[in-house]
């Protein structure tokens, strides 16, 4: 289910781009063509305030369910929520350089939300980079771990003899994949099974939730990418 949360994370990440386009359109447009400061009624401005309000609670919480259950696309929904907060917020300012301008009778205030327009864009463009990066490895099935660094640790294991075919995908800290062969001295299933969970358990222990599958080989294999005589790692593998 991560890669498909993963595709709607990067759906997400398409509207904040498209989000990022559009204010700084109306931003342009402003400064180009003109155009009447914003102006909403009392009513208008309480809803405005409510509606502020909910978004931040929601963005917070989405935030935080998303990092406890390891959820992408809940994340990601947050950040793209955060950028409705930050359009609201540009809003508001325009609002009260609108109210400010009048009453200290400086016109030039009612051009506040368009500068702020600029940065709001800028934080809404990095949060959808910030949502592309963390979620296209998932698709592109991007190496997580070195094999170097998985070759080591199952080197350190009592009762194995190498490992070759190492192969590992996923984003460390969210979820890991890790398949390989492992090549044990055991002369029977349940020493060869206790081996191979001793490393399991190592695995976890250093890189965080992982799923690993492990070909058990008998010491007698013999393969061009694996080496017996030194504990260095193999090119080949």
């Amino acid at each position: 289910h991560q890669k498909f949360e993963a595709v709607g994370a990067l759906g997400i990440a398409a509207f904040l781009g498209i989000a990022c386009f559009e204010i700084l359109q109306g931003a342009i447009e402003r400064i180009l063509q003109g155009g009447k400061p914003a102006r909403i009624s009392a009513s208008e401005l309480w809803l405005l305030l409510i509606v502020l309000g909910v978004n931040i609670f929601v963005a917070f919480y989405e935030r935080g369910v998303g990092r406890r259950v390891g959820s992408a696309i809940l994340i990601a929904d947050a950040k793209h929520t955060m950028s409705d907060v930050w359009v609201t917020i540009t809003v508001l300012v325009g609002l009260i350089g609108v109210w400010q301008g009048r009453v200290l009778n400086l016109p030039q205030l009612g051009w506040l939300d368009v500068i702020l327009a600029f940065p709001v864009a800028l934080l809404v463009f990095r949060s959808g980079w910030e949502v592309l990066k963390e979620n296209l490895p998932w698709l592109v099935d991007e190496m997580a771990i070195a094999p170097e660094a998985i070759h080591a640790i199952a080197l350190s294991v009592p009762g194995v003899i190498n490992c070759h075919d190492i192969a590992s995908r996923g984003l460390l800290g969210r979820q890991v994949f890790i398949e390989m062969h492992l090549i044990v001295d055991a002369k029977d299933v349940d020493t060869a099974h206790s081996i191979t969970e001793a490393l399991e358990t190592l695995l976890e222990e250093r890189f965080g939730p992982v799923r690993i599958l492990i070909h058990v080989e008998p010491p007698e294999y013999k393969s061009d990418r694996i080496s017996y005589n030194s504990p260095a790692v193999d090119k080949n593998y």
